[in-house]
C-alpha cells in the first residue's frame, strides 16, 4: 500500500500540468495571434467601408430630419402667435399702424451700452419732416417717441426708460392707466387700484393724448400683475416688438407735416 501512488495527489498533478501546458500556449501564442486578428481586420477594412459611410450617412440624415421637425415645429408656433395676435387686434377694433400713411423708415445708428433700455439714435430728422414727441414703432408696437431732433438725426426716448411716461389704455376693459419703464427692460402699466385683474395677452394701447401721439397704437400684452405698493397694482406689460433686436423702425409723422410734404 505504501509503494503505491496516491490518487488525489496524481489527479493534482495531472491537473497542474494541464494548467501549465494552457499559459504555455496562451503566452507562446498570443502575438501571433493578435497579428492574425490586426492582418484580418487591415483585410476586412475596404469591404467593410461602404457599410460604415452608409451608417454614418444615415445618422446624419437622421440629425437633418431632427433639426427640421424642430424647425416646422417652431415656425409653425410662430405663425400661430401671429394669427392670435391678428385675432386680437381686429377683436379690438385696432388697426396695425404699419399700414397708416406717413410712416417713415429710419435705421439705428447708435445704442449706448450704459442706456441700452433707454434710448437709441436714428438717421432721420426735421429735414425728413420728424417732430419731437412723434411715437416711434416697430413690429407694429410702439417702441418709444422722439425727444430730440437734428436735421439729419433723432434720438428715440425707449417704452423700457424709468422717464418715459404715457398715457395709455386696456382695450378690452377701457381701464386707463399710464405706461412707464424701469431702466431694465420691463414695461409696466402703473396707477391700476387694487384688486384689479386682466387677462394675460389683453392688448394695452395709447389712449387719446394729443394730435402728435394718435390712440390705438397697440404698446404691448398684459403679461401679469406686479406687486401692490402704495395701494396700487402694476402690471407688467410685453412688447410684440423685439427691443433687443432694433436695426430699423417707422416714426409717424404728423398730419400737418404730411400736408406740407404733399
Amino acid at each position: 500500500m505504501a509503494g503505491k501512488l496516491n490518487p488525489i495527489l496524481v489527479n493534482s498533478l495531472v491537473a497542474a500540468f494541464c494548467g501549465l501546458m494552457l499559459m504555455w500556449f496562451s503566452y507562446a501564442f498570443q502575438y501571433p495571434a493578435r497579428a492574425a486578428a490586426d492582418k484580418i481586420n487591415s483585410m476586412l477594412y475596404y469591404p467593410e467601408l461602404p457599410a460604415r459611410e452608409l451608417r454614418f450617412l444615415v445618422q446624419a440624415a437622421d440629425h437633418w430630419m431632427a433639426e427640421r421637425k424642430s424647425l416646422q415645429e417652431r415656425a409653425r408656433m410662430l405663425e400661430q402667435e401671429n394669427i392670435a395676435l391678428r385675432t386680437a387686434l381686429q377683436r379690438s377694433g385696432v388697426s396695425p399702424p404699419q399700414s397708416v400713411p406717413g410712416l417713415l423708415g429710419a435705421s439705428v445708428t447708435l445704442r449706448y451700452p450704459d442706456a441700452w433700455w433707454k434710448e437709441i439714435r436714428v438717421d432721420k430728422g426735421s429735414l425728413q419732416g420728424v417732430m419731437t414727441g412723434a411715437p416711434v414703432l416697430s413690429d407694429g408696437f410702439m417702441i418709444g417717441r422722439v425727444s430730440r431732433i437734428g436735421e439729419n438725426y433723432a434720438w428715440i426716448e425707449l417704452v423700457t426708460s424709468s422717464t418715459f411716461l404715457l398715457a395709455a389704455v386696456v382695450v378690452d376693459t377701457w381701464d386707463l392707466g399710464v405706461i412707464n419703464g424701469d431702466d431694465i427692460g420691463n414695461i409696466w402699466l402703473m396707477y391700476m387700484p387694487p384688486g384689479k385683474e386682466f387677462s394675460n395677452d389683453m392688448l394695452v394701447s395709447t389712449a387719446l393724448v394729443g394730435d402728435y401721439l394718435p390712440p390705438g397704437i397697440p404698446l404691448g400684452l398684459i403679461a401679469g400683475p406686479g406687486e401692490t405698493k402704495d395701494g396700487l397694482t402694476p402690471f407688467r406689460v410685453a412688447s410684440g416688438a423685439r427691443l433687443t433686436q432694433l436695426y430699423n423702425v417707422q416714426i409717424l409723422l404728423s398730419s400737418n407735416e404730411e400736408g406740407n410734404s404733399s
